[in-house]
Formats: structure tokens, sequence, C-alpha cells
């Protein structure tokens, strides 16, 4: 057997004695270490819930007077300004009436001028006893009566002024509107035929939602033994 063969297990043995003895930390390096110092603190607690927006306040938009609907000056859907009208009733009857109450006015008033006349002439003639004192009390019954008539007649001239000014019928919040309920030609009375549409005020809005009494009862429970505060 050649000698050299002897020492072949040495060679080949050698050096992987010698990987094997290097030391570990050489082939891995020390991991940093950080340090936290666990306090106890409040978190805030968050819970998911199924809702929805409303608007804080729907109005609803009618008509104050029976009359036939001529305009609808909106677009359905958009949003409308405070003191924008919506939709215009015809304003000729409303015209009608108010020149026919101004008329009557103007007549109630030449008639107390009438009477006050006369009742100036009355007076002094029935201190000096030339007249009957029946004609005095004709002459004040008929100038108080006609005093009366006058403010009737304004009452009605300022009715229908309020009356004519209703056929402008607006909006008195800012917000989004509805589909009108009525349609141009559309005879508009008094009560549920008066309803036009409505306006839903978007500022401020509110969030509806539901808890179960679970959750509350939970909740409360957790608040009694200080787990949760508020």
């Amino acid at each position: 057997m050649p000698r050299y063969l002897k020492f072949l297990p040495l060679i080949l043995i050698g050096p992987f004695l010698i990987s094997c003895s290097e030391p570990e930390s050489a082939m891995q390096p020390t991991p940093e270490v950080s340090v936290i110092t666990a306090e106890p603190h409040d978190v805030p607690i968050y819970e998911e819930f199924v809702g929805k927006t409303v608007s804080s306040r729907r109005i609803e938009i009618r008509s104050r007077v029976e009359g036939f609907l001529e305009k609808r000056l909106y677009e359905e859907g958009a949003m409308v300004q405070e003191g924008q009208v919506m939709f215009q009733m015809d304003r000729k009857p409303f015209e009608a009436q108010l020149n026919a109450a101004k008329a009557e006015l103007a007549q109630q008033q030449a008639r107390l001028t009438n009477a006050e006349a006369n009742l100036a002439r009355v007076k002094p003639l029935a201190e000096q006893n030339a007249v009957a004192q029946k004609e005095l009390d004709d002459a004040i019954s008929m100038f108080r009566s006609s005093a009366a008539a006058v403010e009737a007649a304004k009452a009605k001239v300022i009715q229908a002024e309020l009356d004519l000014g209703y056929t402008d019928i607006y909006s008195p919040v800012t917000g989004a509107s509805s589909y009108a309920r009525k349609q141009e030609g559309s005879y508009l009375g008094i009560g549920q035929d008066a309803l036009l549409t409505y306006v839903a005020q978007l500022k401020p809005m509110w969030v509806e939602f539901s808890i179960s009494e679970n959750q509350i009862f939970g909740y409360r429970a957790n608040q009694r033994s200080g787990l949760v505060k508020g």
C-alpha cells in the first residue's frame, strides 16, 4: 500500500476542524434590544353603528290662499335660499280684489267726510236749540258709523294685500328642495291640497342610529366598575 494514502484522511479532516472551531459570535452579530416602559393610560373607545343622516328641519311649502298655480320657479332637488320664490300663483284675481277693496275704502272715506261735515254743521245749531236733538243724535251716529266703516274698509285692503303677497310662495329656510307635488295649472286649495313640496335644512344635520340594550347595559356596567369613564 503506498505511503501517501495514510495521510489523506488527515488532510481532508484538517480544514473541517478548523472551520468548526470558529466562535459563533463571529457568524451572528449581537442583536440590539430596545426597552419600553409599560404605563397605564386612558385610551378612547370606538364603536361602529349603522345610522342615517336626517335634516334638522323639514319644512312644508304650502299655499296660503286658493287659486291656480301659474309657475314653478325652482329646480327640483336643487338647493334653495331663504326667501327664494319657489312657486307663483295667478295674481290677477287677487289684484282685482285689492282694487275693489281700495275702491270701497275710498267710498267709505267720502262718506266719513260728509258725515263729519254734517256733524260740524248740526252741532252748533243744536247748542242754540235751532234744530231738534234728534238731528244731532243722527249726525253723531252717522259720523261714528262712517268712521267704523272706514276702519273695516282699511282692514279689507290690508287683507287683500296679504292675499296678493301670498301668491308668491317662497322658502322660509335655506336647504335642499324636494320634487313638486303640484304642477302648473293645478288648483291650490287649503289644507292637504295646499302641500306643494318640502325643503330640508342641511345645517345642522342630525344622525339617527340605534343601540341595543345589551350594549347599553354593558357600557353602564363598565362605567360602574371604573373601566370606562365618561
